[in-house]
């Protein structure tokens, strides 16, 4: 009886452990046919009957992975490294990399390809991790650039957003510019209106190309593409400095760290062609879409748009103070953190070194939208309400409290604009008088700045209010 009762028990344990094997086996095909969505539940109730098993953790934190679950699987992924799982470096160097912890993305990436005996994942993860090296140099060489503003708006109209005065020349897509709706690329063209840089789609590669026309009589001349540029992408945003030779524009090609990227580049006279480009690097450039630089250099004012961190059909312009010298942050003394948090401009307000500049900047900005509106505020309304929301006329508020403040709001800008203009002209006159002159002007000056710096601080004040209670009504 005992015997007969032992081998029942081993029977029903042989039954159920083939079953079970049948199962993994089963799960394991469709991970390693790409079922991914197919696979994860059925591998996170194996992982749950068996919490220890390396393999079990290894994929389900692969299908996580392949399905963009937010799911954090570092430390499945980890479990699997430390039991000899070659495959679960490669995912750790991903789920690095989503993160952009690029340092230890590299590791990951280098541990795999020195064990890996799949020649045909060699290639891919070689390129994977030159990208991620390249990525960890730029935010350890990001640049100190002073953002002093942005603003969401929808990516159909973003050029709405570049308030950049009338004397630095025109942006617009070449459909407007050129009357053609079968023109997909955007033009510059300069103040006098003489010359036209713009992309247009290139028929032998069918990629957009740079090209320039001129001017002749009343219309343009022949337009010719501009040498220098072997990107292996679209090149497209074009922007001229005014000194004739400084370009800014933005490629999806080679140089890219991933989709539009903006580069500068600059016009060797003697050889007729543009010599080779330059990526921008961080914070201007990111592993989104980064485009239009423009420049407005009297006013030394800035403009790019990102598309990072935005949903799909909205895209953010940054306004930023132009440094010549290009100054780096020093990332031995920050450390990585701080430093991958002004590459991806994680807060402006951080990038404000020297109040004083982000004032006059602000102040020139004010000047800029106001010459831009034909000396006043115009009727237009532009208040950005969060991530999703950019207000265009009254009407958009829910709340009744938030509308009759923004009408004082825009009283108050008005006035501001006002005095900035007043105190931009006076700046003026006390610059071309003499010494005995400027004394007696520098007080009326000085009053004037701390009545503006006053009048400016109270509409960001007003400003937050406004959002406050129009979120209190939308979130409620």
């Amino acid at each position: 009886m005992f015997v007969r009762y032992v081998l029942c028990a081993v029977i029903a344990c042989m039954t159920v452990f083939s079953a079970s094997a049948q199962t993994r086996a089963a799960v394991r095909k469709l991970f390693v046919e790409g079922k991914f969505e197919e696979a994860k539940p059925l591998f996170e109730k194996l992982l749950k009957a068996n919490p220890r098993n390396s393999e079990y953790s290894f994929w389900y934190a692969a299908c996580c992975l392949e399905t963009g679950d937010s799911v954090d699987v570092r430390e499945l992924l980890e479990f699997a490294v430390s039991r000899k799982i070659v495959n679960a470096h490669r995912y750790l160097g991903d789920y690095h990399y989503l993160k952009m912890n690029y340092p230890a993305a590299v590791d990951c990436y280098e541990n795999f390809l020195g064990l890996t005996k799949d020649d045909s994942l060699r290639e891919v993860f070689q390129k994977k991790l030159n990208l991620a090296t390249q990525l960890e140099r730029m935010v350890k060489n990001c640049y100190k650039v002073c953002i002093i503003d942005s603003v969401v708006v929808d990516k159909a109209r973003f050029l709405s957003a570049y308030r950049m005065g009338s004397d630095v020349g025109q942006i617009s897509s070449c459909s407007s510019f050129f009357n053609d709706e079968a023109m997909e690329g955007y033009a510059y063209s300069t103040e006098r209106g003489m010359d036209v840089f713009f992309s247009d789609i290139d028929e032998e590669h069918e990629l957009l190309k740079l090209y320039a026309n001129t001017k002749v009589g009343e219309g343009w001349g022949r337009a010719r593409a501009l040498a220098g540029f072997d990107t292996n992408g679209n090149d497209n945003y074009p922007f001229l400095l005014s000194d004739g030779l400084t370009l800014y524009f933005a490629s999806d090609g080679d140089a890219s760290i991933g989709g539009y990227d903006i580069f500068v580049s600059r016009h060797d006279v003697e050889n007729s062609r543009f010599l080779r480009p330059t990526n921008m690097g961080m914070p201007f450039n990111s592993t989104a879409n980064d485009y239009m630089m423009a420049i407005n250099e009297v006013a030394n004012i800035g403009w790019f748009a990102s598309d990072r961190n935005q949903p799909e059909d909205k895209v953010c312009v940054y306004v930023f103070i132009p440094d010549p010298d290009r100054k780096k942050y020093n990332a031995k003394v920050l450390g990585y953190d701080k430093m991958l948090g002004f590459s991806n401009i994680s807060s402006i307000s951080d990038t404000w070194s020297d109040e004083a500049l982000v004032h006059r900047a602000k102040m020139q900005l004010a000047l800029l939208a106001k010459s831009q509106n034909n000396g006043n505020m115009g009727n237009e309304i532009h208040f950005v309400i969060d991530d999703v929301r950019d207000y265009r006329s009254e009407g958009d508020f829910k709340s009744d409290k938030a509308r009759e403040l923004f009408r004082k709001w825009q009283a108050g800008t008005r006035k501001y604009l006002e005095n900035v203009s007043v105190l931009e002209a006076k700046r003026n006159e006390y610059a071309s008088e003499s010494a005995g002159k400027r004394d007696s002007m520098s007080s009326g000056i000085l009053a004037l700045e701390a009545e503006v710096e006053k009048e400016g601080e109270a509409l960001k004040e007003m400003e937050y209010e406004i959002r406050r209670l129009e979120q209190e009504v939308l979130y409620r």
